[in-house]
Parts: structure tokens; C-alpha cells; sequence
């Protein structure tokens, strides 16, 4: 029967042409729908790597304190800082307290750059640029978020000879560049700076790694360059970001409370205790935000969809509405009209199995050659970083395979079933 049916597609390959073509399009077309909602559903579902439950910002508040000569005095800022650390930490119900900038999760405080991975021996050859984030940061951070330690050390702080050591957060295995050979860093190595690399820029030295960190609540992961927090830059005024984590059990109305026992004791020269806000609250924030560009996506989809799925009703009602007299001389040669509608069915899946097979082939082609990207087509940029694999692509071609398979079919039972009722004479009438 399927040989019977190639032939039947062979000799009406004009008008089978274009419906190839339209498959091809629409299989192209639902297979990258379908992998761009499965990046998104692997963001939301992905592991961020940090622990927000029980956890709070303070914000500070500056209010300019001038002598008779209208002068504004000068503080000690590291000093102040670490006796606001001192103070924070003696509140009953805080376990961590930590300092940092560009720091905070979910508050949109960011900062990135890019960096060339070496080995000990020194810079390879093949080896590309590699984005990281950066945050400036206390140890207590590490706990604060309960963040722990893949391999390595933690720097001592404050001890300035430790400015150049850092942590990373890996990408998966490890973090890894893009260049004629895929080169991973699972072990302590060195970062030397590469987007100027005439300039005398201090080696950082890399003495531990953390698991992969995503803080954002939709995107693309990155990883993380946790530098010290140095001593001159230790300064509430600029950077004033500080994190707390609560003791477990203690959080309830925790911020009504530390307002009150806090606010006293929190007046450190200028600075005086603004604000305590959940973590939760940030991120809360951050997900509206991006929920309404979501949206757009979903109404795009939903829209290509809905007219794809008008598409192929109205192609394969007008193709099978105008076989009927074909459908007629079978029936009057004793084809049963069970056998006539298994053979439009199995003839309709033969066409998008044929078309899908062009359709995956420039589907993987694209991808490889990151011309979605380049277009601003919505795509996972990075699959490695996510963990995502060739599974990704048979989930693609399988649901789209289905979901166009079942709109074929949709597509052809009503007109099928019309025609097999059709009268053999009145058919071979109208031809």
C-alpha cells in the first residue's frame, strides 16, 4: 500500500510540491516555537543554585550631616560598615549578614564583562571570551544564600592581599569558552583579562568554584566572578547593598520587628536603617516584569499557530474536495470506504513525513550555523549551558510531528468523509 501511495504522490508531484512546501515551512516554524518554549520552561524549572527563603535586604538612608561651617565631616565608611556587620549580627534572630555590590539577587543590579580562560602555562590559543558577572562580595554571602563551595577555598577578608583571588560559578560540568575546541574548567586555574590584554592587568588567581548560579527569573545563565569586597570600596553610600538571613522559624513579620528593636542602633553617622525587604520580594518584581514580555511571546505563538492550523485545514479540505471524482471510480471499482479513507490518511502522513525529514535537516542546519540568533529569532543561545543535548532536537521533531499530524488528519476527515459518500456515477458526472 505505501508503494501504491508514493506513486499516487509521484504522479501528482505539481500540485504535492506545494503542499511539501507548506509542511516544510510550518514544521520549520513549530520546531523552533517548540524549542524556544522548552528554553523557557527549562528557566523556570532550572535549579537557581541559591537559597532565598528567610532572607532580607537593608537599605540603608543618608542624610548629609554639616558642621556650623557647612561642611560635611569625613567618616571612616569601612568603619562604619563593619560596625554596622557587628551590630546586625548580635540581633537574636540574624544567623548571616554579608556586604557587596552589584550583589543582590533578583535586584537588577548587575554588572558583566568578559574574560579568557588559561591554564597554568598560559593563555590557549583556541581559546574565546567568555562572559561572566561580576559581584563584590563578603564571605557571610556565601552563607547568607547558602551557596557552598564545589572545590577550593574561601578568601579571607578584609585582607587586601587577597584582592586578586576569586570564586566562579560554573555553567553546568564547568565553565567553558567557544573557540575551535570546547575547553572546560572543572579544576582551580587562573583568569587573565583578555579584552585588553596589552594592558598590565593583575593575573586574578582562581581559588575555588561554587555550582551554577541563575539569579534571574528568565534568561540566559552566566557565571559568576565573586571578587572581595575590598576595604576602599567598602562604602554604604555607594555600593549599599546588605544581606541577611534569618534564623529559621523567625521570619515571621521579621522586618516589622528588626525596624524597631534596629532603628537606633542602625544610626551610623549619616546613615540611618531605611528599609528591610524580603529577597522574595525582588524577585517577585523581576517575574512581573518579565511575565509581560512572556506574554507577547505567548500571543505570537498562539497567533502562528492558530493560522497555521487554518492553513493546512484549508489546503487539505479544497485538495480532497477535489479528488471526489477520483474517490468515485475507486468506489465504483469495489474499493470499500473504509480502505479509500485509510488511504487519504496514510497519504497525508506519508506527505508530512517527507516534508519533515527536509524540515529537521534545515532546522539543525540553522541552528548550527546561529543564524536564528543572528536574526533576533528566538532561540536557546547557549544549549550546552542549559545541559541540553540531542534529546532537545527528538522532543522537537516528535511534538511537532504529532501536533502537525493531528491537525492533518483533522484537516482531511471531514472532506474524506464527504467524499466517500459520494455516488460513483454522480462523481464520474461531474468530471
Amino acid at each position: 500500500m505505501i508503494r501504491h501511495i508514493l506513486k499516487i504522490i509521484w504522479n501528482e508531484r505539481r500540485s504535492n510540491l506545494w503542499i511539501l512546501l507548506e509542511y516544510t515551512l510550518v514544521f520549520c516554524v513549530l520546531w523552533f516555537c517548540c524549542d524556544y518554549c522548552s528554553a523557557i520552561l527549562r528557566t523556570y524549572k532550572s535549579d537557581p543554585g541559591i537559597d532565598i527563603r528567610d532572607t532580607y535586604r537593608i537599605e540603608m538612608g543618608y542624610r548629609a550631616i554639616k558642621n556650623t561651617d557647612g561642611i560635611e565631616p569625613e567618616y571612616d565608611q569601612f568603619e562604619i560598615a563593619m560596625t554596622l556587620l557587628e551590630r546586625v549580627k548580635l540581633h537574636p534572630d540574624v544567623a548571616y549578614v554579608a556586604l557587596g555590590r552589584h550583589a543582590i539577587p533578583y535586584s537588577g543590579s548587575v554588572k558583566t564583562s568578559g574574560w579568557m580562560l588559561n591554564d597554568e602555562k598560559g593563555t590557549l590559543s583556541d581559546s574565546s571570551v567568555v562572559g561572566f558577572r561580576e559581584r563584590l562580595v563578603t564571605p557571610d554571602f556565601f552563607r547568607v544564600f547558602n551557596i557552598p563551595l564545589r572545590s577550593g577555598r574561601m578568601f579571607r577578608w578584609p585582607d587586601d592581599s587577597e584582592n586578586n583571588n576569586v570564586i566562579i560559578s560554573t555553567i553546568g560540568p564547568g565553565i567553558c569558552g567557544e573557540g575551535k575546541k570546547r575547553f572546560c574548567i572543572d579544576n582551580v586555574r587562573t583568569l587573565s583579562h583578555s579584552l585588553r590584554p596589552k594592558d598590565d592587568e593583575p593575573i586574578l588567581s582562581l581559588i575555588g568554584t561554587t555550582g551554577q548560579i541563575h539569579d534571574t527569573y528568565w534568561g540566559q545563565p552566566m557565571s559568576t566572578i565573586y571578587y572581595p569586597l575590598p576595604r576602599k570600596e567598602t562604602n554604604l553610600r555607594r555600593s549599599n547593598e546588605i544581606a541577611l538571613r534569618v534564623k529559621p522559624g523567625t521570619d515571621k513579620d521579621f522586618p516589622q520587628r528588626f525596624r524597631k528593636e534596629m532603628s537606633e542602633q542602625l544610626k551610623l553617622g549619616p546613615y540611618f536603617l531605611a528599609s528591610v525587604k524580603p529577597i522574595s520580594d525582588y524577585k517577585a518584581k523581576q517575574a512581573e516584569e518579565v511575565n509581560g514580555e512572556l506574554n507577547g511571546v505567548y500571543s505570537v505563538t498562539i497567533f502562528l499557530v492558530i493560522n497555521i492550523m487554518l492553513g493546512i485545514l484549508g489546503t487539505f479540505y479544497f485538495r480532497t474536495q477535489s479528488r471526489r471524482s477520483e474517490i468515485g471510480l475507486r468506489i465504483a471499482l469495489g474499493s470499500s470506504k473504509r480502505k479509500i479513507r485509510s488511504l487519504i490518511f496514510t497519504e497525508t502522513l506519508l506527505l508530512l513525513f517527507l516534508a519533515s525529514i527536509v524540515a529537521t535537516i534545515l532546522c539543525m542546519a540553522l541552528r548550527f550555523a546561529d543564524l536564528i540568533q543572528s536574526l533576533g529569532i528566538p532561540a536557546i543561545a547557549d544549549r550546552a549551558a542549559w545541559g541540553i543535548g540531542v534529546e532537545q532536537d527528538v522532543i522537537n521533531f516528535a511534538v511537532t510531528f504529532v501536533f502537525v499530524a493531528v491537525i492533518s488528519i483533522v484537516a482531511v476527515w471531514y472532506p474524506a468523509s464527504q467524499a466517500v459518500q459520494v455516488q460513483p456515477a454522480e462523481a464520474l458526472h461531474e468530471e
